[in-house]
């Protein structure tokens, strides 16, 4: 069956999870706030946690803040209880994960316009980012400047592996079980995508339909990248939790959105697509490696 909005005037829920709105992390953030909010009514946005700066962050965007959440010992976020939250909070009956930092356009909208017509209640849309360090900030731009510039990183920015996942959309009545995962740590996105296909739900390839830009940044509130991905402790847990680090069926799609609206296997370009992601992926596992 298709799936309807709670309320006719919403199409999805958009809620993230941000870090402290403090030095360089405050303008990344205020970036990708300000191009949802761009996004117009039609969307419902929901920051959660209570790091500093971020109620009065979603109050100069319009956004709702859900201050209480559940943490872990060490202080982390957890992804079970922000789910859990974030739907009991939303209006629209389809909603989106999204890392505080990525920069979204008008093809989110279109996109979210198609998968809300589908005729399945059942699925999870993933997609590639694109790199893109944007040393400004976006909110003084007008509208268009603002999405001229994300359209061109398509073919001025680059493109980083499918094993990067920073937004998940999905109906509202799936994941209501999800693990006790720590936010911003390795494997519990991976997770997300294993355990849709073990259940037979199909993941939706939108990386052709969404223009996705994420900032880079460092990862010094957890030491370095590769602690926050593999050998940390909370990565490590979240692996545990997982029942493994589900790399390979935790990245890759079954599905795309076809011209006409419909689902489409992917069949055998699963692995066409896994061989042309390769040195994204080598050179990804490189970086790692190479943190000191």
């Amino acid at each position: 069956m298709p799936i309807h909005s709670t309320s006719s005037s919403l199409k999805v829920t958009i809620f993230a999870i941000p870090k402290a709105m403090e030095g360089e992390t405050a303008r990344l953030q205020q970036n990708a706030f300000d191009s949802w909010r761009r996004l117009g009514s039609e969307v419902q946005t929901i920051l959660l946690g209570d790091e500093v700066g971020l109620a009065q962050a979603a109050q100069q965007f319009g956004f709702q803040h859900i201050p209480t959440i559940q943490r872990n010992p060490l202080g982390t976020p957890l992804i079970s209880d922000c789910f859990q939250q974030a739907r009991q909070a939303a209006s629209a009956s389809l909603m989106v994960y999204l890392n505080a930092d990525i920069l979204l356009g008008n093809d989110f909208l279109d996109t979210i316009q198609q998968v809300r017509s589908l005729d399945t209640n059942r699925f999870l849309g993933i997609g590639q980012r694109w790199e893109s360090n944007l040393e400004d900030s976006v909110l003084p731009w007008n509208d268009q400047k603002l999405e001229d510039w994300i359209v061109r990183q398509r073919t001025a920015s680059t493109p980083a592996s499918i094993v990067c996942k920073d937004y998940f959309i999905f109906p509202r009545h799936l994941y209501q079980a999800i693990p006790a995962f720590a936010v911003g740590r390795g494997n519990w996105d991976n997770w997300m995508v294993y355990h849709a296909h073990r259940s037979g739900i199909p993941v939706i390839d939108l990386s052709q339909e969404i223009t996705a830009v994420h900032q880079p940044h460092g990862h010094s509130h957890c030491g370095n990248r590769r602690a926050a991905y593999v050998v940390g402790d909370e990565a490590k847990e979240n692996q545990k939790l997982a029942g493994g680090r589900h790399l390979l069926i935790g990245s890759h799609a079954s599905h795309q959105l076809g011209n006409a609206g419909q689902l489409t296997p992917m069949g055998s370009r699963i692995f066409s697509r896994a061989w042309r992601d390769a040195p994204r992926f080598i050179g990804l596992l490189r970086s790692l490696m190479n943190v000191r």
